[in-house]
């Protein structure tokens, strides 16, 4: 795809590119001055500075803009900015540097220039492998290469989004390239001139890897929604775009940039057919395209910039380990499944859709839930030995120990197949399918035939039971475990798949998996392989769906709840090297061990991602052991009370959907539905206060109560567009009883004085004074403090759970003040 550039906008970006080169020519830079190479409006309205050029003169041409500063190494600092608080960043009270580069401004400015001086040169040398090793920023560097060039023979792209061209090496070429083997590879064999360069690689690059169509459909449906467009009509839009798109052009209105999209509109109102249809549809396509052209300037405006462009293809490359922490009732363990489907490219909008795909990747071994505890450990989750007893033979006493697998090493296995089967052609993945049927055909016709295989030293043992993972055989003349073992299918094929002739057991196992040791089922294993051979000879399986094998590279998802409460170091083992992404199976570090029990090589595939959920009130984070917090991206999760704004609280009734009338102007507890939200918001800054955020209270708990209110006849207020909820008093009574209040209890250890403070002494806990004719002698004693008070919860049968004035009394002091002088 070629797109072409008008007259006007080829003239501007050439002479952008050569007064850039006119103005800061190499001797310029040689001799430029910190001044000169980065300023701010304040001290220079009219800026024309390196860095100012780079950033936003030459932005047309190529964008680094957005991110930090530092991309410079050193920048002219506003005093209003904030610090970033990372490690190798040093400050002053004019600029801000890269300590990598010198202790003071002047240092690391020397420093910076040099760098610059020798990208120049090496551009115009078209040294670009040079370049690739410079220690400056990926972006920055590449975007000064660029325009060091001569401008009738571009050697250089103007893309300079790492993830970007990323995404070109591995969709394009199919491997994973540095920055200046893709620019070889896209313009090698090619004298391209600046604007045909553009033209003919850069803008068609763009279109393809820099624009995400479902990206822009569902930014576009977001930005309509903030503009109060009912979804009827937002809906509407969004499919007349998509309509336009395949009735009447050659591209999708969602991948152009803005420029093109105006070509597009010009080639539409030529279009008669367009026009009438448009007329004929009182100008609906018109007011879509309106929409659309507005959004799409804002998005260049607003959006295509380094910082979110990151943001949205981190969105696409997921962490592979990740921590969702927060206090109880935030909704980690409810979010692990929007996390999931995110990672697995899913984009459902009902939870109940979001709940059903999600159980589909559970049965199809996609998601492993698990969940960390005190007794949890290594074996569980890698491998241990486990008492297997013999149950076919009859009052047998005798226990053998077995092998098993935890659900990790499982899922690992998964994973490594899939990556395996991702990385070999068709040809090479029929293969691998055909001797997977040949393996279940040859296994089956063992079992139904009762073939005998040979012993080595005489004799001879039979298949006797098939699973997914296991062979169990009867072995004749062995007393031990009367004759019965288990033999792993994935280890059977691993040593079929070598064509060597081996000459034993020992042999075979030290070749295939380096083993210098063997045990009483190598033998076994080692004639099962003589006997495959034999009948693989006299038969053939026939594998009629060859080209209809997916290779595609698969997620694989653990998630682990309560990830704290267990023994973490321990439960992971060694597996805590082999998690970091760059010491996965198929990254260039990537490493394996061998495990403990099985002996067996193991390793974490690049496709497995693990997610965590950890409550900050049971455990701080900061008693994770320290090698896993390294591993491992935390998400916070705190209390978000704003989710509470469309849950009003109502009257008890049976079926609030088929009552008639309760949320009658009489029935409702309040005018707004805020009463939620201030109650979490008063509970959590007094619990802040007295001991800290980890220990708030979550939105949860009162959402997971609420239930959908869509009765038709009901009127939403205007303030409400979306669906909104209701909780009745028997459920926030219910809520307050089984999980806020005890969980209040557990924080203060049931120091009553405490809870009742934090609920604003709103009467749900009182001062017990009857019965004080018993304390009498007690209070005599001189070490006890006679003064102290006895607080009790009110019983839950009482009346005043009922009342809705008790809930507004936790943050409205005016009816806490009320309610004290009624009891009195």
């Amino acid at each position: 795809m070629n797109i072409n550039l008008n007259e006007e906008q080829k003239k501007n970006i050439e002479n952008k590119f050569l007064e850039f080169q006119k103005i800061w020519t190499l001797e310029k830079v040689k001799s430029m001055s910190l001044e000169e190479y980065t300023s701010i409006k304040k001290d220079n309205p009219d800026r024309n500075d390196f860095t100012f050029w780079l950033e936003n003169k030459l932005d047309d041409i190529g964008s680094i803009w957005g991110g930090s500063s530092f991309k410079f190494g050193i920048y002219k600092r506003n005093f209003n900015d904030d610090k970033e608080k990372l490690k190798g960043k040093i400050y002053n009270d004019n600029y801000a540097w890269l300590s990598k580069y010198g202790n003071n401004q002047d240092e690391a400015f020397d420093k910076i220039k040099q760098t610059i001086v020798d990208i120049i040169h090496a551009s115009k040398n078209n040294d670009f492998e040079t370049i690739e090793n410079i220690d400056f920023g990926d972006a920055t560097k590449w975007k000064i290469a660029f325009h060091y060039q001569d401008v009738n023979n571009i050697k250089i792209v103007d893309i300079f989004s790492k993830n970007v061209l990323d995404l070109i090496s591995l969709n394009k070429f199919k491997e994973k390239l540095k920055i200046y083997q893709i620019y070889e590879k896209l313009l090698e064999n090619k004298n391209l001139s600046l604007i045909k360069m553009i033209e003919n690689i850069a803008i068609p690059l763009w279109v393809e890897y820099g624009i995400n169509i479902k990206k822009m459909k569902k930014l576009f449906c977001e930005y309509l929604s903030k503009r109060n467009i009912d979804t009827s009509s937002i809906k509407k839009y969004v499919s007349a775009v998509e309509n336009i798109s395949n009735e009447f052009l050659k591209d999708n209105l969602y991948s152009c940039n803005l420029y093109n999209f105006d070509q597009n509109i010009e080639k539409l109102n030529k279009n008669n057919k367009f026009v009438l249809k448009n007329n004929n549809g009182n100008k609906m396509y018109s007011i879509a395209l309106k929409h659309y052209r507005t959004f799409l300037y804002d998005f260049e405006r607003q959006f295509l910039n380094n910082e979110t462009m990151d943001k949205e293809l981190n969105m696409k490359n997921p962490p592979l380990n990740q921590i969702l922490y927060g206090p109880p009732g935030t909704g980690k363990t409810y979010h692990t499944i929007d996390k999931a489907l995110e990672i697995l490219g899913e984009n459902l909008a009902s939870r109940h859709e979001k709940k059903a795909k999600f159980d589909e990747y559970v049965k199809k071994g996609q998601i492993v839930f698990t969940t960390f505890h005190q007794s949890y450990g290594y074996e569980e989750f890698v491998e241990g030995i486990k008492p297997d007893i013999n149950k076919t033979a009859e009052n047998s006493q005798e226990v053998k120990y077995k092998i098993e697998k935890g659900v990790f090493k499982e899922l690992c296995e998964k994973a490594l197949d899939n990556y395996e089967n991702s990385i070999l052609n068709a040809d090479e993945l029929y293969k691998k399918i055909e001797l997977k049927e040949k393996v279940e055909n040859f296994l089956n016709w063992l079992l139904e035939t009762n073939e005998p295989i040979s012993k080595t030293k005489g004799g001879n043992f039979f298949v006797v039971d098939i699973n997914d993972k296991t062979v169990m055989i009867y072995s004749e003349g062995v007393e031990r475990f009367d004759g019965n073992f288990n033999l792993s299918i994935s280890i059977f094929m691993e040593l079929l798949k070598h064509n060597d002739e081996f000459n034993n057991a020992a042999e075979m196992f030290k070749k295939v998996f380096d083993r210098d040791y063997a045990d009483r089922t190598h033998t076994y294993y080692f004639n099962l392989v003589k006997k495959f051979k034999a009948y693989e000879k006299q038969s053939t399986v026939k594998n009629e769906n060859k080209k209809n094998n997916d290779n595609s590279l698969k997620p694989y998802l653990i998630i682990i709840d309560e990830i704290n409460r267990g023994n973490v170091s321990k439960i992971f083992g060694e597996l805590i090297t082999l998690i970091e992404p760059n010491k996965r199976i198929g990254e260039s570090e990537g490493l394996k061990v061998t495990l403990p029990y099985s002996g067996e090589k193991f390793g974490v595939p690049k496709n497995v991602y693990i997610i965590g959920t950890m409550n900050t009130a049971d455990r701080s984070i900061t008693s994770l052991d320290t090698a896993l917090r390294r591993r491992f991206e935390f998400i916070e999760m705190m209390p978000k009370p704003n989710l509470l704004y469309n849950i009003f609280v109502c009257k008890n009734v049976e079926n609030p959907n088929k009552d008639e009338d309760y949320l009658g102007d009489d029935r409702k507890t309040e005018g707004d539905a805020e009463i939620l939200q201030k109650i979490l918001i008063s509970i959590n800054k007094r619990i802040e206060f007295l001991l800290d955020r980890e220990k708030t209270i979550g939105h949860a708990f009162f959402i997971s109560e609420a239930v959908k209110f869509d009765k038709n006849n009901w009127i939403k207020p205007d303030e409400y567009e979306k669906d909104w909820y209701v909780l009745s008093i028997s459920k926030l009574k219910s809520i307050f009883q089984n999980k806020i209040i005890p969980l209040l209890q557990e924080y203060f250890y049931n120091d009553y004085a405490l809870i009742n403070v934090v609920l604003n002494e709103n009467g749900m806990i009182f001062e017990d004074k009857k019965d004080d004719k018993y304390l009498q002698k007690i209070k005599n004693l001189y070490n006890v403090d006679s003064e102290r008070n006895i607080y009790t919860i009110a019983p839950f049968n009482n009346g005043i759970w009922d009342k809705i004035e008790i809930y507004q009394a936790i943050y409205d002091d005016k009816i806490t003040n009320k309610t004290k002088n009624e009891n009195e």
